[in-house]
């Protein structure tokens, strides 16, 4: 990637919402990033639920367990990705 090259958020990473701007109390729309909570599982069990911005789940639930000492081999999301969890393999 370029240095100056745009990344673009993926979608549903920000969402756009009225705020008031202290001290004066000026309103105007802002964009804020959505975060939602992802369980990691390990063996079909859950070992730990962080909260992310959507998309890249695979990486950031093997990056988890990287940091905990672990050695994933792989990271699947299930069918209904709903569902917020990511199964890691190890």
């Amino acid at each position: 990637m370029a240095e100056n090259e745009a990344v673009e958020a993926p979608p549903n990473a920000a969402q756009t919402v009225d705020v008031v701007r202290l001290p004066n109390g000026h309103e105007e729309r802002d964009q804020v990033a959505v975060e939602q909570p992802l369980e990691i599982r390990i063996g079909g069990r859950p070992v730990a639920v962080t909260k992310r911005t959507p998309d890249h789940d695979e990486e950031l639930a093997l990056g988890f367990c990287v940091t905990e000492g672990l050695r994933p081999t792989r990271a699947a999301l299930p069918d209904d990705l709903a569902a917020n969890t990511v199964e890691v393999e190890g």
